[in-house]
């Protein structure tokens, strides 16, 4: 995965610690050691041999054209508690511009050195490079540690066109080598970024990619980061932020939106995902406009956040999506290398008009099979006032939406104290239905949920649909489930929210479209959930009983 040394340097041993300097108006005959003796090119900073916790200063405002790589030959001792780092100095970021090519190609390779931290620096493709980004471990059995990505602006990287290869992304973070050494990484930060494409339908993307070998990619922390204008390859599968591999994470106040632009296959494109991964915590997140442009034609998914196939012991929490052509919220409750999905949670995250091409059928799908282990859905607002009467794809999504097969869910499973407002009307001038669940999935319990809608085509369940809120009650498919609007705010006008990622503040308290006013129906309605995690949407504590949705307490 890297690029060969060229002319390496036989340098005199430096200090630990020891700075060193690049300037478009330097010479690599220079010592590098101060700003008046700096380097000159890109050539030159592969070609040395670093001592341990080396700082390189690239000039802010100036280019520099080539690709770095880091490694065992020019890092050859490396520790997280004494880092390595790739820095801008002075006024504003250095812009590294690519010129490298192939299918693993980076303009950064940190391969194996343990503290590796790259702050302050632009990358920009200059052709036809893979990634902006690759963190890798090709050489130890013992995991390469430290490794920060923060403050940069990383742009137009993807696959290259022609390649067969689904390397590609702003950021790859690889446990699964290439070169069969699947090495293990551990404590990996990616932090305040900006990560995406000259326009909507450029072809970059994705923001964050890469691969584990099982869950060797672990202690992985996403936060603070900007990710737009991604709009991929017709035929792709990712993400604007991905979790492939890993084992304890948290994805937190980030901002992902316009994402698979160009995506015209199922299996494609998602704001954060999760696969094969285990203890992920996706929260604070605002997620919108993942979908295609400039309309729709083919394809699939385009959904908000998703735990995709193999994903265990996660959680989905305090997020806000909107305006995604697919379901704000899917569950994938697919095995994936023979890991059995769940138990996983999505509680108190708030849909606004999320799945308005019907792109998935629901504003949150479980797909495609009756989760194995527990499911619990909980606390969340869904909201939709979207005319389907004329998207591509027919018919109108539901709020919950269970296929495509029969079956059992694992015990435990649960969907209690969510609020469904469905005024999305469709060509037969009815709004969707509150579920969809044609082959008879069972065994979740159901409580507690508000329902509300002017001409809703009612709850499908099996054979039978219950057009009326009646008929679904006296049904006993659900104990004390509400009807009646609950009385938001401010319902369709919750909006983009205008926050900085990097303050970490999350979107909230946006939106307050769907607090609840005095005299709703869910003040109060809703029954407990053992382990709540204690605070609603909007950071208040949750009272017992809890009020029904995202506003619980």
């Amino acid at each position: 995965m890297s690029v060969l040394l060229v002319g390496l340097l036989t340098a005199p041993a430096q200090a630990a610690g020891t700075a060193y300097y690049v300037s478009a108006t330097g010479n690599d005959s220079n010592t590098g050691l101060s700003p008046s003796q700096a380097w000159k090119t890109i050539g030159k900073v592969n070609s040395f041999v670093y001592p341990q916790g080396s700082l390189i200063y690239f000039e802010g405002g100036q280019t520099f054209t080539g690709c770095l790589v880091f490694n065992r030959t020019n890092v050859p001792v490396s520790d997280a508690s004494t880092p390595f780092r790739v820095f801008s100095s002075g006024t504003g970021q250095a812009t590294l511009q690519s010129s490298c090519t192939g299918d693993y190609s980076a303009a950064v390779t940190a391969d194996d050195v343990s503290g590796f931290q790259l702050n302050n620096v632009k990358l920009v493709n200059g052709g036809t490079t893979a990634a902006g980004v690759l963190l890798e471990n090709q050489t130890s059995s013992t995991a390469t540690t430290g490794l920060k990505v923060t403050n940069s602006d990383i742009s137009g990287f993807g696959t290259p066109t022609g390649s067969t290869s689904a390397f590609g992304a702003q950021i790859m973070v690889i446990g699964y080598a290439v070169n069969n050494h699947n090495g293990p990484l551990s404590d990996v930060q990616i932090l305040n970024n900006r990560l995406h494409g000259a326009s909507v339908t450029a072809s970059a993307g994705p923001g964050i990619y890469g691969w584990g070998y099982g869950l060797n990619i672990t202690n992985v922390r996403v936060e603070g980061n900007t990710v737009y204008n991604l709009g991929m390859a017709p035929k792709t599968t990712g993400a604007g932020l991905s979790a492939n591999g890993w084992d304890g994470a948290i994805i937190q106040h980030n901002v992902v939106h316009d994402i698979g632009a160009n995506v015209t296959s199922c299996g494609g494109t998602s704001g954060i995902m999760s696969y094969t991964s285990n203890n992920i915590t996706i929260r604070n997140n605002e997620v919108y406009k993942v979908q295609p442009s400039p309309a729709y034609t083919a394809g699939c998914d385009w959904d908000g956040i998703d735990l995709d196939g193999g994903t265990t012991n996660s959680l989905v929490e305090y997020n806000y999506t909107h305006d995604n052509a697919g379901s704000g919220l899917l569950a994938y409750t697919s095995t994936a290398a023979s890991r059995v999905w769940g138990p996983n949670t999505y509680r108190y995250n708030i849909s606004q008009n999320d799945d308005w091409a019907n792109a998935q059928g629901g504003l949150l799908d479980v797909v495609p099979n009756a989760p194995k282990n527990a499911l619990s859905i909980y606390g969340n607002t869904f909201y939709t006032n979207k005319d389907q009467s004329t998207n591509k794809k027919t018919g109108t999504s539901a709020c919950f939406n269970f296929g495509f097969s029969t079956g059992t869910w694992a015990a435990g499973s649960q969907i209690k104290d969510n609020i469904c407002y469905m005024a999305n009307k469709g060509s037969s001038g009815k709004t969707g239905q509150l579920y969809y669940n044609p082959y008879t999935q069972t065994g979740m319990t159901l409580a507690n949920n508000l329902y509300y809608g002017t001409n809703t085509t009612g709850w499908r369940w099996g054979s039978t649909t219950y057009p009326t809120f009646a008929a679904w009650s006296a049904a006993g498919l659900e104990t004390n489930a509400v009807w009646g609007d609950p009385l938001f705010t401010s319902p369709g006008a919750g909006g983009t929210c205008t926050w900085s990622p990097p303050s970490g503040t999350g979107p909230q308290p946006c939106p307050q479209a769907y607090t609840l006013k005095p005299g709703s129906p869910a003040l109060g309605t809703g029954t407990p959930v053992s382990g709540n995690g204690g605070l609603d949407y909007y950071a208040t504590t949750i009272p017992n009983p809890p009020n029904i949705g995202a506003n619980a307490g």
